[in-house]
């Protein structure tokens, strides 16, 4: 259970990273330009600075990252370094002592298979006139991640986790934000229909699934940046990284397929969540925004099945756009 002195405090720090001192450039498109954009993608890890959330604990001599665990951290779990305010017991053992006994399977390096994923993705969509590879107008750096974010005590939810960021030829930063996608499904870490069943074939095509749709959204939103309306927000609940609680946030829907919907939170850059989501229709359900519906809250926990319908009985409008 969260302690109320977290929930007060989680509320005090969501509240100043919404409020007018807030920056939201992790929700803003990123500039167009006109000329070529080199690719490099870099064999680094997230930081724990400024990319997760205190507690998150990172599997050694790997790309993945597992969070969830944590216990009276509901502020942390929103924030990096900044949740050390809020966060007066963090650590990261829970998470750790999860892990311990598959530790060896979900060591994964994500460079070379985000590599692969991206010159893929460029040669599918025939966008090699705007991504090259080697030295051009501009870079984007890419770093990419595994997330295991858990929903409860045994249970997680894994997530593509991009961190880029696009500098133009002088290297003067332009633009950075991140791209979380998943296929909306959970399980359990171990047993027979667990995550790391098989050598982890159940986590590594789960990942790979995700991957491919946060890299397509990407390389899209980077070529032809989708619009920001802030006349036309919508309103998204679902499981997003970091929070076991299910959450209704208010932001933009970039795009959609018969699959997913990717949506970009409204929230401060502060907040380890901001930057866009890539979700599964499985387990989201989405409408257009009303005036009085508030930027972010926690939902009363909920199990999957129960999202599902929820989803399915709700109006073909609120299910598509």
């Amino acid at each position: 259970m969260i302690s109320s002195l977290g929930q007060r405090l989680a509320v005090l720090a969501l509240s100043l990273s919404l409020g007018a001192c807030a920056t939201y450039d992790r929700a803003k498109p990123a500039p167009a330009l006109a000329g070529p954009i080199a690719v490099n993608v870099k064999s680094e890890q997230l930081s724990g600075m400024s990319d997760l959330p205190i507690g998150a604990y990172k599997i050694p001599e790997s790309d993945v990252v597992v969070t969830g665990h944590q216990r009276g951290q509901a502020g942390a779990a929103m924030f990096g370094l900044i949740g050390i305010a809020i966060a007066h017991a963090a650590n990261s053992n829970g998470s750790a002592a999860g892990v311990n006994s598959t530790e060896q399977i979900l060591r994964m390096k994500l460079a070379d298979q985000t590599r692969i994923a991206i010159v893929n993705e460029i040669a599918r969509q025939s966008l090699g006139d705007k991504f090259v590879t080697g030295t051009g107008v501009a870079q984007l750096d890419v770093t990419s991640a595994l997330l295991l974010s858990y929903v409860n005590d045994t249970e997680s939810r894994p997530f593509a986790v991009l961190k880029v960021a696009l500098t133009g030829a002088d290297k003067r930063p332009l633009w950075e934000t991140r791209y979380f996608a998943s296929t909306g499904e959970v399980r359990t870490l171990e047993g027979l229909n667990g995550w790391t069943a098989n050598g982890g074939e159940p986590l590594k095509a789960a990942f790979a699934t995700s991957l491919q749709r946060a890299v397509k959204v990407l390389l899209n939103d980077v070529a032809r940046p989708y619009a920001r309306d802030d006349k036309e927000m919508m309103i998204v609940e679902g499981g997003f990284p970091y929070l076991r609680q299910r959450l209704q946030m208010k932001g933009y829907r970039l795009t959609e397929d018969d699959k997913y919907i990717a949506f970009v939170p409204k929230i401060g850059d502060v907040m380890v969540l901001a930057g866009v989501n890539v979700l599964d229709k499985s387990a989201t359900v989405y409408r257009p925004a009303k005036p009085d519906d508030v930027v972010f809250k926690v939902l009363p926990d909920s199990p999957i099945a129960d999202s599902k319908r929820a989803i399915s009985s709700a109006p073909a409008e609120n299910r598509q756009r």
